[in-house]
């Protein structure tokens, strides 16, 4: 059978299309950090302006004396969510307030009450950051480490994470909603992650490298518990206490963030196990044992209890959305294309009620259906009469492995047709490919990834509903 899959996305076409441009998520920290670090040796003056302004720093003098940081000049920044939402999309699990420390949604737990309850954790590490002591001012150290750590918190929050704590160079964050879907969670805690990564080792690192310092570099360790893992109560006495969760899986994202490689992510078993993460993203890590590499494949060994760690290739992943694209140099850059496929998944005889999908945002539930409509310049496209139209899927997973749909192209029944509807039919993470064969030029191919989780349901006629 040929209609099953769980695919796509609202994204951007860049295959065999030049009329491009790169961009970065976030140029203005970028162009913040090279004022800073220009100022090397300099006072910070009032009215400096850097991704945001400090007004009332002290220059570089002892002083006995509290100095004040506008309320409206920290932190709050010129950070840009509409580069995050336009490629990303919004997200349903973002909360109206940032906050820190006790998760919101469970803050209603009294100091005797435990829950269980699943939960992602990430610990996130930022290396490099004491050797700017050596070089730049109190204030220039803080403003830089402020920088960093802000853009954490504004990308974590985007995609629906909470940060419990600050440590330092690092933070803890925790993915979670009362009573959402698990695979969700785990989504969003690998796009933000990976938004991370590519932002700090490739975006920002360069102006420290043009300034002579070495890069700053990030660290990850993520791991979930699922809900008899996690258990969410009251640590300390009365009015000196925090309410956080007890999980051996809580304490394995620490150690898998500790022994990660800078600008790396490192995760554990459960996460791969839970959305059948395909394998061309993890990989086995190496350490040099009585000088040879050996694979390093648990985070824990005895003889009670092993869990396996991976490390996740965030550069790869990002690479298959379709809004990212390698450059000369390796690195990842956003590009921009007139040609889009805008999703929708709806239930089945519930079309009117369709939502907006994009790229891997959550996982699509079991039964859904999908239509894909070819856009171009926000507007439907029209096929012109030399062009041929077509649509494949790509499945991955043990479910579409044993229904033998690795690969189908849907019985041709959209060809030439500027829509195609698929069905949400096996977990696992899968992506749509649109092909426009054109007669006197390039062609144009657009790949979009989704994620599909359990739920199903046997007394749909999947094959009625494929018009």
């Amino acid at each position: 059978m040929g209609n099953q899959i769980g695919v796509c996305a609202i994204g951007f076409a860049f295959a065999n299309y030049n009329n491009q441009g790169s961009m970065s998520l976030f140029k203005n920290y970028k162009s913040g950090l090279e004022s800073v670090l220009s100022r090397s040796g300099q006072s910070l003056q009032k009215g400096w302006s850097s991704p945001y302004v400090l007004l009332n720093e002290s220059t570089k003098t002892f002083s006995s004396v509290p100095t004040t940081i506008e309320p409206n000049s920290k932190t709050i920044l010129d950070f840009d969510s509409n580069q995050l939402q336009k490629y990303f999309g919004p997200n349903k699990y973002s909360f109206d307030k940032v906050t820190i420390g006790n998760h919101p949604d469970f803050e209603y737990l009294e100091e005797n009450q435990m829950l269980k309850h699943h939960c992602v954790s990430m610990f996130i590490d930022i290396k490099g950051s004491t050797r700017l002591a050596l070089k730049y001012s109190l204030e220039e150290v803080r403003l830089i480490k402020d920088t960093l750590l802000t853009l954490c918190i504004n990308v974590v929050s985007h995609f629906g994470g909470h940060v419990h704590r600050l440590q330092g160079d690092a933070a803890f964050v925790q993915f979670v909603r009362k009573d959402s879907n698990p695979s969700d969670s785990i989504i969003n805690a690998l796009n933000a992650a990976s938004v991370l990564c590519q932002a700090v080792s490739e975006d920002l690192s360069s102006a420290f490298v043009n300034y002579g310092l070495d890069p700053i570099k990030i660290r990850v360790g993520i791991d979930y518990g699922s809900d008899e893992e996690v258990m969410w109560s009251h640590y300390g006495i009365a009015n000196c206490n925090e309410l956080t969760t007890t999980s051996l899986h809580t304490d394995l994202a620490a150690k898998l963030q500790h022994k990660a490689s800078v600008n790396s992510i490192r995760i554990g078993k459960n996460l791969v196990d839970a959305i059948e993460m395909k394998e061309d993203y993890i990989s086995t890590p190496r350490i040099i044992k009585n000088g040879e590499y050996v694979d390093d494949r648990y985070i824990i060994q005895s003889p009670d209890f092993s869990y396996r760690q991976f490390d996740f290739n965030w550069k790869k992943y990002l690479n298959s959305f379709s809004f990212y694209k390698q450059n000369g140099s390796g690195k990842l850059e956003i590009f921009d294309n007139p040609f889009t496929l805008k999703a929708m998944v709806y239930q089945p005889e519930k079309e009117y009620n369709s939502s907006l999908y994009f790229e891997n945002s959550y996982a699509i539930l079991k039964g859904r259906l999908i239509k894909y409509q070819l856009m171009y310049n926000g507007s439907e496209y029209h096929r012109k009469h030399y062009e041929t139209i077509t649509w494949e899927a790509y499945n991955y997973g043990k479910e579409a492995v044993k229904a033998k749909d690795l690969h189908h192209n849907f019985e041709r029944k959209f060809v030439n047709k500027t829509h195609c509807i698929a069905h949400a039919g096996y977990q696992g993470n899968h992506y749509l490919k649109c092909t426009i064969k054109r007669t006197h030029s390039d062609n144009i191919i657009l790949k979009f990834p989704i994620y599909v989780d359990d739920e199903w349901d046997s007394d749909i006629d999947i094959k009625s509903l494929l018009n």
